[in-house]
């Protein structure tokens, strides 16, 4: 069957299937084979967002390109592709889980640690409490007002001081504590590959592909996006979608700062630098947010070496 049906029948208006019988079935397929990709995507985004989301964003785009080119040579290139997605996504998903357990295994070591240290100061403090009360039960207080007043100020002194170093201590304790956790969390947060806001690869990510290919003798050829304007949260959203629909599956797409994304691009640079043209009017232009305003945004491109985007 030429290539050419099989294209124009990838995506059918639903009012109009295909009549003959090879060609409807050839349709259903290619549907289903459609639909399971996008089920797979939405599967790893949301089993492991911080590694699926970057896989998630990937495959649909894959799926994207399938809709318009549904050849057979496009179909084979995309089962191979989606071997080699959940091949990675399985290994760094594992290696995610793994780090995560052992990272929260240490922690959990170091606060129990902690809570030991709290509760074993909370008893020396309650001691000296008790001993306080059983002191001033046992004095015997001067009938002279003035003699009387500097006993219980040398007592007070006394209690304060001890309630002074219980919460000095305490929250020294406290603080180790949030320490811990924070370190904690930006330990996981460096086994991620996912940009939380745009689901596009994130910069740790980038720079791990960057060095593997300089570590394959391979010169990575980036593409240097800059932003100009109000550059919000939902405007990045918007400018990654845009930016990310008109990359091949195999280009790795990155928002490297918040107004600034990164393309390693996988080609020839001649080729590299045209489509960056093509691209630029694309997302160059208004953006409508959700509160009824429009954000015009301006949009630059580079073709920039490794050593230059740190």
């Amino acid at each position: 069957m030429p290539i050419k049906q099989i294209k124009m029948f990838a995506e059918p208006s639903p009012n109009a299937p295909p009549e003959d019988p090879h060609l409807r079935a050839l349709h259903t397929v290619v549907n289903c084979y459609l639909s399971t990709l996008e089920t797979v995507a939405n599967a790893l985004g949301n089993s492991c967002p911080q590694i699926g989301g970057l896989y998630r964003h990937r495959l649909s785009r894959l799926r994207t390109r399938l809709a318009f080119d549904s050849s057979p040579q496009a179909i084979e290139e995309s089962c191979d592709a989606v071997e080699v997605e959940l091949y990675e996504y399985a290994k760094k998903a594992a290696a995610y889980v793994d780090q995560h357990g052992i990272q929260l295994r240490a922690a959990i070591s170091v606060l129990e640690e902690i809570v030991r240290a709290l509760a074993q100061r909370q008893d020396f403090y309650g001691t000296r409490l008790r001993q306080f009360a059983a002191q001033m039960e046992a004095t015997a207080y001067p009938t002279d007002p003035e003699h009387l007043q500097d006993v219980v100020a040398l007592q007070s002194a006394g209690l304060l001081s001890c309630v002074e170093s219980m919460n000095h201590e305490a929250q020294s304790l406290v603080t180790r504590m949030q320490s811990e956790l924070a370190a904690v969390e930006q330990r996981l947060s460096e086994s991620e590959v996912t940009d939380p806001l745009t689901g596009l690869m994130n910069r740790r990510e980038m720079e791990r592909q960057i060095e593997a290919r300089k570590g394959a003798g391979v010169q990575p050829i980036l593409l240097q996006f800059l932003l100009s304007g109000r550059i919000n949260d939902e405007v990045a959203k918007q400018v990654a979608a845009r930016l990310g629909s008109q990359f091949r599956h195999k280009d790795f797409v990155c928002r490297w700062t918040e107004n600034e994304f990164l393309v390693l691009f996988q080609g020839p640079v001649q080729i590299a630098l045209s489509r960056a043209e093509q691209i630029v009017p694309w997302v160059t232009g208004r953006y409508a947010l959700e509160n009824g305003d429009n954000v015009e945004v301006e949009v630059k491109v580079h073709l920039v070496e490794a050593e230059l985007v740190a």
